[in-house]
């Protein structure tokens, strides 16, 4: 389908790949928060700019081998596909990156899936937080973590119900069991039939990306700027509650250890920022102020230094058939972290 490998649908382009005897490589898996990976499991991602192999440990992150105790500093890093590495070969991740510059291990629980800022506080509480850790890194991804937070129908993710907080964690359907997403019927079935519909056509995504649509319309209410088409302007107050919440909590569990946030910008996102005057897009400067009132909290808004560094042409970080990071992307958000907050990630002996 022309209109979305050229972009101008939106659309999530097929992956057209999946490891022989293997069921899907992401699906609502875990008891605790849902979207994960399966473990111990290999998958092979193709597409016209990528040929990746993806390889899990035993808990299914998408790792090397980690102990859940350790006598050396160690950085605990969450977040979505980009966090994940979509795309990325082993290596050239942004966690990959920070741990060769630093010696310091990054223990990477990102993961596909949809999985928002919500989904990032069940996962650190259910499982990420048991590995002994000094500091956790945290990505925000303005364009779908919104979208991300709120109830999928049929799908065991958590969300936080409520117009106000305090907040419920909830979840639609009762038990990770009850999810279809990227589950097999039986033993020896093969992958689910959705998972095949995304991989191999282009429907699904299409249709993915129009449900999309409908919820953050259904969702968003009054945004508190309405300029530029980037999720970095629209949002409503409440949206932009249940991410404060989400890692407000993560701060509190791991206190005193340092959290520290950043925002991840798209190719949109770039362009909507170079358009204003102010140095911060309102959701980097909202989320600034907050940050300052939580004493083991840090904001870092890459948006600012990765314009002033790659204005002139931010394609050169993102993949050519994909919107997500390449390796010069990744390489990119790890040396403006490394400069912004490496001496509150990496202090030995804490």
């Amino acid at each position: 389908m022309l209109a979305v490998e050229g972009g101008l649908i939106a659309a999530r382009v097929p992956g057209y790949a999946l490891t022989a005897g293997q069921g899907s490589f992401w699906g609502d898996f875990h008891p605790a928060f849902g979207a994960w990976h399966a473990a111990d499991a290999e998958y092979r991602h193709q597409k016209a700019c990528f040929d990746v192999v993806y390889r899990t440990n035993s808990y299914g992150a998408r790792d090397v081998e980690r102990s859940e105790d350790a006598a050396e500093p160690r950085v605990v890093v969450l977040g979505d596909s980009f966090m994940e590495g979509y795309g990325t070969a082993d290596g050239e991740r942004m966690s990959d990156v920070l741990e060769a510059a630093t010696g310091v291990p990054h223990l990477n629980f990102g993961t596909s899936g949809n999985a928002g800022s919500t989904h990032a506080f069940a996962l650190y509480q259910g499982l990420a937080s048991r590995f002994r850790h000094d500091a956790v890194l945290c990505a925000i991804l303005p364009e779908n973590d919104f979208d991300d937070d709120l109830p999928a129908a049929g799908r065991y993710l958590p969300y936080w119900d409520g117009d106000a907080a305090p907040f419920e964690l909830r979840f639609p359907v009762a038990a990770h069991t009850d999810s279809r997403f990227g589950r097999r019927a039986t033993a020896g079935d093969g992958p689910d039939l959705e998972h095949v519909l995304r991989e191999f056509t282009y429907a699904q995504n299409v249709v993915d990306l129009v449900y999309s649509a409908y919820k953050q319309g259904r969702a968003r209410g009054k945004a508190t700027a309405d300029d530029p088409d980037s999720r970095f302007f629209r949002y409503s107050e409440l949206e932009l509650a249940r991410l404060q919440h989400s890692y407000a909590e993560i701060a509190r569990l791991a206190h005193p250890r340092p959290v520290v946030l950043f925002t991840i910008p798209r190719l949109t996102d770039f362009a909507a920022a170079a358009s204003i005057e102010q140095p911060l897009t309102p959701l980097d400067e909202a989320l600034s102020i907050w940050a300052r009132g939580i004493d083991n909290l840090f904001f870092v808004p890459l948006l600012p230094e990765l314009l002033r560094r790659h204005g002139e042409d931010p394609t050169e970080l993102f993949l050519a058939c994909d919107p997500h990071w390449n390796a010069a992307g990744h390489r990119a958000a790890a040396l403006i972290l490394s400069g912004a907050v490496g001496d509150r990630l990496y202090v030995r002996g804490r």
